[in-house]
């Protein structure tokens, strides 16, 4: 009898192990006076935890690795590290300032913006050299007028990038381009707003991205919305005085964390809501950028 009970209470403890193991890990930036730290927490709040300087982290598939922008010889460049903060790797040495990576899903490469070229636009890097070097590729190009391409991310199938653009008058856009060579460009937001900082859903079905349409152009108020990739059944998923911005979907499509901001002046926080914008709450109360793990 007494080593029944035993095993029930060690059967227990193992379920509570493997349960706690499973929460959800999300990666976000806290900003400090000397730049940024990367911190991890999960997703019920515990663990919270800092593993480097660093900002804008993005998960290898596989969970192992990091991608940053860190600053360095007062130059900021793309980095990947351990998600224990070991192993700092730079990948990017252009004099250029570097920013947003994204990481493909096969993880052999790493996307990114700099303006290397003259302005902001999006580059492709190998992570390895390889047999056939880093094979550095601009997927989107200069204008006369030096619009920009710009905060990215990479779809889960991984044939699209998803980014933001302001190419008719000053006004962020979100937009698709082929993965491989930037080609096959389309446009999804058509709206006088602030369209910005797009992220996909797991099945790659579906865009998250901040905007301030809801509201009169530029006033600083931004809310979450969906759209699917076709461009098709935009909603609205927040409804917030405040600026809303950076969001993520979680792996199972469950939940979606995103970065708010109380006004012009207030601090960036972390918060998490349901995947139909319910429920919202607080997370963390000093951080932005936040980003899911993989499974």
């Amino acid at each position: 009898m007494t080593n029944y009970f035993q095993l029930l209470v060690l059967l227990a403890l193992v379920s509570g192990a493997t349960a706690n193991a499973e929460v959800p890990v999300i990666a976000y930036t806290k900003f400090v006076e000397d730049g940024g730290e990367v911190w991890l927490i999960n997703e019920d709040g515990t663990g919270n935890r800092r593993v480097s300087l660093g900002a804008e982290a993005t998960w290898s598939p596989d969970g192992k690795r990091l991608a940053v922008t860190l600053m360095r010889d007062d130059n900021v460049d793309i980095y990947t590290m351990n998600i224990d903060g070991g192993d700092v790797t730079r990948l990017t040495t252009d004099p250029a300032e570097e920013h947003s990576p994204t990481w493909s899903p096969d993880g052999s490469m790493i996307a990114f913006n700099s303006d290397r070229s003259g302005s902001d636009q999006i580059w492709r890097s190998n992570v390895e050299p390889g047999n056939w070097g880093y094979n550095l590729t601009q997927l989107t190009q200069d204008t006369a007028h030096n619009r920009v391409n710009n905060f990215i991310c990479w779809s889960p199938d991984g044939r699209w990038i998803a980014f933001e653009a302001d190419r008719d008058r000053d006004d962020p856009e979100i937009y698709l381009a082929n993965a491989v060579d930037g080609s096959n460009q389309q446009r999804l937001t058509f709206t006088r707003a602030l369209d910005e900082v797009p992220s996909w859903s797991p099945d790659s079905q579906q865009i998250l991205f901040s905007s301030d349409m809801h509201d009169e152009p530029q006033s600083g108020t931004y809310d979450i919305y969906i759209i699917n990739s076709d461009g098709s059944d935009l909603r609205r998923l927040t409804d917030t005085p405040g600026m809303a911005s950076y969001p993520w979907m979680s792996n199972d499509g469950s939940k979606i964390v995103y970065s708010y901001q109380e006004g012009r002046e207030g601090a960036p926080e972390v918060w998490i809501m349901n995947a139909d914008g319910s429920d919202p709450r607080v997370l963390v109360e000093d951080g932005s950028i936040p980003r899911y793990a993989p499974n």
